[in-house]
């Protein structure tokens, strides 16, 4: 629960008290109240030097006189300096730091002083406290972290547009979490089949169609991208289409597809045990997408969207997909499986040739943890952008720094589409050589968003929390969510809504 309180803050009642500082201002000018109330300690801590306010700096207070009994002072640089992203990692490192304390209740001071929004510096502290606040445990009884109960952001005045900002948050922060789950979930609970359990439980109170196309229906359609990957696995690999229309009659779709592998090991090509070990999270793209269309939902965003997720387990066993077979896609064309560990591209492929065929997008964004190519060019830090169209490009880029989830442009050239000719087939699945692997993939994809105009974010870095990253304090361990708030700003800015 989140709520927005004017008061002063040495009478805000809570567990803890987060208090955002400047390097370059004192807190009495900020929070005189409050440094009075405490008797000049918060001008004696940044006196002594134990407190700078450097960005990510943060100190623990157990003060007396107010009626918090924690301050938790966190550092956001010079003020001049601030920007959104900053406000977010605030928020994330207050839920953070409560959460190891295992509190109930936690206050947020509102920055003070700040040449930014009223209503977008709350928006960016509450993302970052709410996206920070989730746990995925299969942990036992007292072994298991606790989630804060009830969030207050506190300032001098009720800011206009507030609860309603808050109310939008929490809408986005449940779609984080509702796609965390999936992606986190295990294999074992989390396959193709079950993976469309959850997803009709997700809108089954919501105005989103839910289609599914199984095996059968896959065949008649000419899905054999699909089918090919799923084969190895005795779970039968499906086709979740959903469908929000929340704009106008006769206005034109926003399309969507995430990648749904929900075990990837390789097939045939079998990956080692040390890569096998975080494939529960192949998925990830699938889920995002999900989050995506949540969200749409309950926001009621002005706008028809479809997303496609393609749901297959990449499996090595006697009925598997084998290295030189040919498979004939959605869209007609042929691809020469070079590599059976490069699955995720062909049933992507599937997917946006069917979007792209069937409800003619204004649009197409798709996400996939794709390639580790992807992550030796940009590490854990943005995900890689490959586009068809300048105008797309502009947009995410945009989003991107509005939302803090950092997106580079890759080049998407014609030698990348030589490298994947095949004496056998239109095309391979893997180019003839090992170069430009994130490149080639894209190129591949290409082949089947019918001139659509078309984003692809290979989020295979920032997917999901690994050991050099993406850190921020508003990652918690496990699944990462990127990418929904991203696509959900790129949707508004490229529709002019």
């Amino acid at each position: 629960m989140a709520k927005l309180l004017a008061a002063r803050l040495s009478k805000v009642s809570s567990d803890m008290l987060a208090l955002p500082l400047f390097k370059d201002t004192q807190p009495s000018k900020l929070f005189k109240e409050l440094d009075e109330a405490l008797g000049g300690l918060l001008t004696r801590v940044v006196s002594v030097g134990d407190f700078k306010g450097e960005e990510g700096e943060s100190l623990l207070l157990y003060p007396s006189g107010i009626a918090s009994p924690r301050i938790l002072l966190v550092g956001l640089g010079r003020k001049d300096d601030v920007d959104l992203e900053k406000l977010r990692v605030f928020g994330g490192v207050a839920v953070q730091r409560a959460k190891e304390l295992k509190l109930r209740k936690v206050a947020v001071a509102l920055p003070r002083g700040l040449d930014i929004d009223p209503v977008d510096q709350l928006r960016a502290v509450a993302e970052g406290a709410m996206l920070a606040n989730y746990v995925y445990s299969e942990k036992s009884g007292d072994m298991k972290e606790r989630e804060v109960e009830e969030l207050v952001f506190v300032s001098t005045a009720l800011t206009p547009g507030g609860d309603e900002t808050l109310r939008e948050v929490e809408v986005v922060a449940q779609a984080y979490r509702i796609a965390r789950d999936l992606a986190n979930a295990p294999a074992s609970k989390m396959n193709p089949a079950r993976f469309e359990e959850e997803v009709r439980k997700v809108f089954s109170q919501l105005p989103v169609d839910v289609k599914v196309f199984h095996r059968e229906e896959l065949e008649k359609m000419g899905m054999y991208g699909i089918i090919s990957v799923g084969k190895g696995s005795a779970v039968p690999p499906r086709l979740v289409v959903l469908e929000y229309r929340g704009g106008e009659e006769g206005s034109p779709w926003y399309g969507i597809v995430g990648k749904g592998v929900c075990f990837d090991a390789g097939g045939l090509g079998i990956k080692t045990a040390e890569s096998m070990r975080n494939m529960k999270f192949d998925k990830s793209g699938a889920a995002y997408a999900v989050g995506i269309v949540y969200a749409a939902a309950r926001l009621g965003l002005k706008m028809n969207l479809v997303a496609a997720l393609p749901l297959v387990e990449n499996l090595p066993s006697g009925s598997a997909y084998k290295p030189g077979d040919v498979i004939r896609m959605f869209n007609g064309k042929t691809v020469e499986v070079g590599h059976t560990d490069a699955e995720g591209r062909l049933i992507m492929a599937d997917a946006l040739a069917y979007l792209a065929q069937e409800y003619r997008p204004r649009v197409l964004v798709d996400l996939a943890t794709l390639t580790g190519a992807i992550v030796v060019a940009l590490g854990s830090v943005m995900a890689g952008l490959y586009t068809n169209s300048d105008d797309v490009a502009k947009a995410m880029e945009k989003a991107a720094k509005k939302t803090g989830e950092r997106v580079w442009r890759m080049p998407l050239v014609k030698e990348y589409h030589d490298l994947i000719k095949s004496d056998v087939a239109d095309i391979r699945n893997v180019g003839v050589v090992r170069s430009a692997g994130a490149g080639v993939a894209a190129a591949f994809l290409e082949n089947f968003v019918e001139g659509t105009p078309w984003a692809h974010l290979d989020i295979a870095g920032v997917a999901w929390v690994k050991e050099d990253g993406p850190k921020k304090p508003y990652y918690p361990k496990g699944a990462t969510g990127f990418g929904i708030r991203l696509v959900l700003e790129f949707l508004k800015i490229y529709s002019g809504s």
